[in-house]
């Protein structure tokens, strides 16, 4: 198993959504190499994502998802990338700006995610530029168009 989803309580999030998102994460995976790694997924409320930010980053704020690869020794032992974890409340806000839907935008943090775990940034513009190309790649797999184009 690629993607390890933590048990939620978001019903907007089953069925075809977590489907795909397993297949996202195998792809992106085996393109980088990664086959047998394992990816957490942690969907969150706001006060959850709020209290990561803050610890992690010293930001009292929500935001849409953050990544914390694993260290090499984890990595190692148990397989695992890293975790992912994504503000469900903050992403549904930000689709009211977006002209994508809900299951698209999170086929879109998830690779984004997926990314800086495999260690893309996106810190400098020629960095960006390789995360974006890639996502826009990814995404197109599976029929989701560019997500960077307004």
């Amino acid at each position: 198993m690629s993607l390890k989803i933590i048990p939620h309580k978001f019903a907007l999030f089953k069925g075809s959504l977590e489907k795909r998102m397993m297949h996202i994460t195998e792809y992106i995976l085996a393109d980088h190499n990664e086959i047998s790694s394992v990816v957490n997924l942690k969907l969150m409320n706001s006060s959850e994502m709020i209290m990561l930010n803050n610890e992690f980053r010293k930001k009292d704020s929500d935001t849409n998802i953050l990544s914390f690869p694993a260290s090499s020794e984890l990595k190692k032992r148990s397989g695992e990338l890293g975790d992912i974890a994504i503000s469900i409340p903050y992403a549904k806000n930000e689709i009211q700006g977006l002209k994508r839907n809900l299951d698209d935008h999170m086929m879109h943090l998830l690779a984004h995610g997926i990314l800086h775990l495999l260690g893309f940034d996106h810190k400098e513009e020629k960095e960006a530029k390789i995360m974006e190309e890639k996502e826009i790649k990814y995404l197109e797999s599976f029929k989701i168009g560019n997500p960077y184009i307004q």
